[in-house]
């Protein structure tokens, strides 16, 4: 137990110091407000790797800003941007029942200004890692741009919507949506979405999201399978066990870690990090 616990004290002291020493950079996106990130300088010549949170959540969160640090510590340049969701200089979780004017390609557009900044400030493509929603961001990245800029790309516990055990949006809500659409496409009205009951949006951003679903996830994965690898928990209790089923099946390139929960919390957190480092490893150019 003592051991146990210096081992935690230790690695939170390491996530304090990385911290520290992360230079905050600041860009504008397209709706001129400040997007921001903590970058990380590594020791070794390879390809620099951008971290991507989930929904509503930011860089601080606790499955990226681990990994920020073990990556960093193994000599890895990191950069783990804040989606704005809107917002200037957004440093805060964002509540469900808050205004939301952002749309998944939005998040897209913001994530492309991090890795085109990233690729001219290394020379080296880079490697995205996204968690949970994070994914279907990088996915939509990958679709509409094809992205020379991309060396690999690791999905952790990659998500989806319109169905699953945290979803509330519904297919109701999305014919609602699409009835706004044509009648009152600048109004904003009550959606669900994901884990938040009460989603307060614009028809067309509520289903820039929606419309990523399993079947389109997929199938933008099955496009660029090559160069995608999908890390899971068998333990995760926000994805649909079909969901694991039917990317094992389909892709070749599907990890399990076995009792890892959506999170990769507790000593989990070490077998992600060594299943990450052996990709960078692999794929690294």
């Amino acid at each position: 137990m003592k051991n146990g616990f210096l081992t935690i004290l230790f690695f939170s002291l390491s996530c304090l110091s990385s911290v520290l020493n992360a230079e905050i950079i600041e860009l504008k996106n397209d709706d001129n407000k400040v997007i921001t990130a903590d970058y990380l300088k590594g020791s070794l010549n390879t390809n620099p790797v951008l971290l991507l949170h989930g929904l509503l959540q930011t860089r601080e969160f606790s499955t990226i800003s681990r990994l920020a640090t073990t990556l960093n510590e193994s000599g890895y340049t990191v950069i783990s941007p804040t989606l704005s969701l809107g917002l200037n200089k957004r440093n805060k979780s964002l509540d469900c029942e808050a205004i939301h004017t952002h749309s998944l390609e939005s998040d897209a557009n913001e994530l492309k200004k991090w890795v085109d900044w990233l690729q001219k400030k290394t020379g080296k493509k880079v490697t995205l890692i996204g968690h949970s929603a994070g994914g279907p961001v990088i996915l939509n990245y990958l679709s509409r741009y094809h992205s020379d800029s991309i060396n690999y790309s690791i999905l952790l516990s990659l998500s989806y919507y319109a169905s699953g055990p945290s979803a509330n949006e519904t297919e109701a809500l999305a014919n609602m949506a699409r009835k706004a659409l044509r009648t009152s496409p600048g109004k904003i009205d009550k959606y669900a979405l994901n884990y938040c009951k009460t989603y307060p949006t614009f028809a067309s951003a509520f289903l820039s999201y929606y419309n990523w679903n399993t079947e389109k996830i997929s199938q933008v994965v099955g496009q660029f399978n090559n160069k995608i690898s999908i890390i899971i928990g068998t333990a995760d209790k926000r994805i649909d066990s079909d969901w694991r089923k039917h990317l094992q099946k389909k892709f070749n390139n599907v990890i399990s870690i076995e009792g890892a929960s959506h999170f990769f919390d507790k000593a989990y957190e070490f077998d992600l990090s060594d299943e990450i480092e052996s990709l960078l490893t692999k794929h690294s150019k």
